[in-house]
């Protein structure tokens, strides 16, 4: 779920509270609504992939590359930033030659703006040339980079005099999984081709209904959104009896692990049999291309059906969409997640908390409706 972003608008709270009483009983999803939702984004459709022009990349890569640095150094200010601006910039139908030409556009602002003047002008930016000579930021980037390791651990790292990924190896407090994350650090950064992942998307599909005929499967993230390549694989599944998906990842995780498709363990949590944590069921792993070692990250999440639509645009992205619908969320006294949309409580200390309850919707097109926000085809996520 890769995966950051913002927006905001308002609705009267009657509304809200009217569709609430209303959304209180179980709907019953209408078979058009089941087979919409079961259908992936596949590369014969031409028109949903997402093609920019990306015709400015001398910019995009240099503010990729401070995203990474910013994001490892937990500043996710600055880092949030660059995400807004990237896909601002590769979608320009033009080729930049003055900052003049990118002065009114969102996201751009006068950081930015000297930024671009600067890459324009020289073909590089001196900030981050200075990070990339820095010692410190260098190694807790890289460090960030592991699988496992946040900014903090990768602070601590660097303080007890670790500089290069050997010298981690020898690191004792490493846990399992970020033992893992070091051991297949070069596979985990080999983007994963499309048609790759729309293979690995129907293998999941086929295993999946011989366990459990019926079950929906849409492989999100960068996939759903009509990218090239992909950095992982995130797989929403679902039931439309709203009980069968209980103890379903288990029996799904040990068949792919009998026939080699999942290699590793990072995160495994089963919540659906005992009804916590929302009913969601969990597996972080490393799985395999089939007849291939290398390794990709893949992330296994089960929803009840009653808040599927919830989980399917968390973690469909991307960041920006997500920031600014939990914005919206908040300005309609409502706090926003995979698993729901809440009334929102104050607590003693004036920290606003989750209702117990959400409201439900069928489908991401009511959820974006009752927002305010544009019901967007995945495609056009790519804010």
């Amino acid at each position: 779920m890769n995966d950051n972003k913002d927006r905001v608008d308002s609705r009267d709270t009657k509304s809200a509270s009217s569709l609430a009483s209303r959304s209180s009983s179980p709907e019953v999803t209408s078979p058009d609504a089941i087979d919409s939702l079961n259908k992936p984004v596949g590369t014969s459709d031409s028109s949903s992939l997402y093609k920019p022009p990306d015709l400015n990349r001398n910019i995009t890569q240099i503010f990729g590359k401070l995203l990474n640095i910013y994001r490892a150094l937990g500043d996710d200010r600055r880092s949030f930033s660059y995400y807004k601006a990237i896909p601002v910039i590769e979608k320009l139908p033009f080729k930049i030659e003055s900052v003049d030409q990118v002065k009114h556009l969102p996201s751009i602002g006068k950081s930015m703006q000297d930024h671009i003047q600067e890459i324009v002008t020289t073909g590089k930016l001196s900030k981050l040339e200075h990070f990339e000579k820095d010692e410190k930021v260098k190694t807790i980037s890289l460090f960030g980079e592991v699988w496992g390791i946040g900014p903090a651990t990768a602070l601590k790292f660097y303080e007890k005099g670790h500089r290069t990924l050997d010298d981690l190896r020898n690191e004792e407090s490493l846990t399992h999984s970020q033992r893992l994350g070091l051991k297949y650090f070069d596979d985990i950064q080999t983007r994963i081709p499309r048609h790759e992942v729309e293979e690995m998307e129907r293998l999941l599909q086929e295993v999946g209904e011989e366990i459990l005929p019926g079950v929906i499967v849409v492989c999100g993230g960068s996939y759903r959104r009509g990218k090239a390549s992909c950095g992982d694989m995130d797989i929403v599944f679902t039931h439309p009896d709203r009980k069968s998906h209980k103890g379903f990842l288990p029996k799904l995780v040990k068949r792919l692990k009998d026939m080699e498709f999942l290699r590793e363990d990072l995160v495994f949590s089963v919540h659906s049999t005992e009804g916590t944590d929302s009913g969601v069921d969990t597996y972080f792993g490393l799985c395999t291309y089939p007849g291939r070692e290398l390794r990709h990250r893949i992330d296994l999440k089960v929803y009840p059906r009653d808040i599927y639509a919830f989980g399917l645009i968390a973690w469909t992205g991307n960041d920006v969409l997500n920031r600014r619908l939990r914005l919206l969320a908040e300005s309609k006294g409502f706090l926003l997640d995979d698993t729901g949309l809440y009334p929102a409580t104050h607590s003693s200390g004036g920290k606003r908390t989750k209702g117990s309850a959400s409201l439900k919707f069928e489908t991401e097109k009511q959820v974006f409706e009752f927002l305010g926000f544009p019901p967007l085809e995945p495609h056009e996520r790519n804010l």
